[in-house]
């Protein structure tokens, strides 16, 4: 029986030509987190299944490689780096002088149906800011965004935002505890929001919250801000998040551009960590995003009982070449030698390896 030419369903090789735009975003990725004080770190692939389950939601534990070792443990292929990122610095780094800026380079895997945009395996270039309340992190994150996305040629981008904040305030005044709104917002995340408002309709205690709530996630509210806080003026703990809103979005209107960011009421991200500010970075020729990320100040402390606040953004480096691959001009440049050493027949062989290993010994790329 031969064994099958084609890697596993939803993972990719990678030709050289392939292979030259995933390194060459890579430097991207590291020239942006050079630039704003990140440090890299890395995390294992393989992960505890509770680091998941704490706080992941259901989205990332109904699509996990998992598996138990010889032991019994269950562990699982990492789904996302986030959770990691807390457990390492729950676990070595929240002793340090604060904030501190970690960022990541990673392959991840998720049991998708592979799509376009979509793998099984894909890189995320992540950047992880722990220690700050203050929206203004918030915005780095997407500044972040911008020069990333600035620097590899997609300069037509625009960003959806919103706040998890929100939505939470007015669930919790319907009477709905945590549990049940993380699984409401991942609903309304995977674009099923008439089955999230029915959750909310029949768990509701105020009709009047879950009307509100309704109005906002079906886009009946205006998309301006200052009508999302009028319609939710009479819920107690709205105010404080539309404000973080209001500040995130004035000074990413001013740095970014007003035409590029996008306020969306009814926007939610599945991940159940989130607590605050949301976005997801999209180009003109795709549906999906091409970055995303949040504040999840709840995170951390659920693996060392002491709170820290957190905001972070991954973008999706295996998504960002596939965009530029097929939905763009660009086209890869391989990286040849300066030199090429050439025998002029079988005799001078040996002697031609010898000539371009002094080549490369002078610093001098040689084939």
């Amino acid at each position: 029986m031969r064994p099958p030419l084609e890697p596993p369903k939803g993972m990719d090789d990678l030709t050289p030509e392939e292979y030259a735009v995933h390194d060459e975003l890579v430097r991207a990725a590291r020239k942006v987190m050079e630039a704003y004080g990140y440090q890299l770190i890395e995390t294992p692939t393989v992960e505890h299944y509770e680091v998941f389950a704490v706080k992941s939601g259901e989205e990332i534990l109904t699509h996990i490689f998992g598996f138990e070792d010889a032991h019994g443990r269950r562990l699982v292929l990492r789904p996302e780096m986030t959770a990691p990122v807390a457990r390492l610095f729950a676990a070595r780094l929240s002793r340090r002088p604060l904030p501190v800026r970690l960022c990541y380079i990673a392959d991840c895997y998720r049991l998708d149906e592979p799509q376009w945009g979509r793998r099984r395996r894909f890189y995320h270039a992540g950047f992880e800011l722990i220690g700050v309340r203050d929206p203004m992190a918030d915005a780095e994150q997407v500044l972040i965004c911008r020069d990333f996305f600035g620097s590899v040629g997609i300069n037509d981008f625009w960003v959806k935002l919103g706040h998890v904040g929100v939505h939470r305030a007015v669930l919790s005044a319907c009477g709905i505890g945590e549990e049940l709104q993380d699984r409401i917002l991942s609903l309304i995340d995977r674009g099923r929001k008439e089955e999230a408002l029915e959750v909310v309709r029949s768990s509701s205690t105020d009709r009047q919250a879950a009307e509100a709530y309704e109005s906002l996630v079906s886009g009946r509210a205006s998309w301006e801000i200052g009508a999302v806080r009028e319609l939710l003026s009479g819920i107690e703990g709205v105010g404080p998040q539309v404000e973080e809103l209001e500040a995130v979005q004035r000074v990413l209107e001013a740095l970014v551009g007003k035409e590029r960011v996008r306020y969306d009421p009814g926007f939610a991200r599945g991940l159940s960590y989130y607590t605050g500010t949301i976005f997801e970075v999209y180009g003109p020729r795709a549906s999906v995003a091409l970055a995303g990320g949040g504040r999840y100040d709840g995170l951390i402390g659920l693996f060392s009982g002491r709170d820290f606040p957190g905001v972070g953004v991954a973008i999706g480096l295996t998504r960002v070449m596939q965009y530029l691959l097929d939905r763009t001009e660009y086209r890869p440049r391989l990286r040849a030698p300066r030199v090429m050493v050439k025998p002029l027949g079988k005799a001078e062989s040996e002697e031609a390896l010898m000539v371009a290993d002094a080549i490369r010994r002078r610093g001098i790329e040689a084939e």
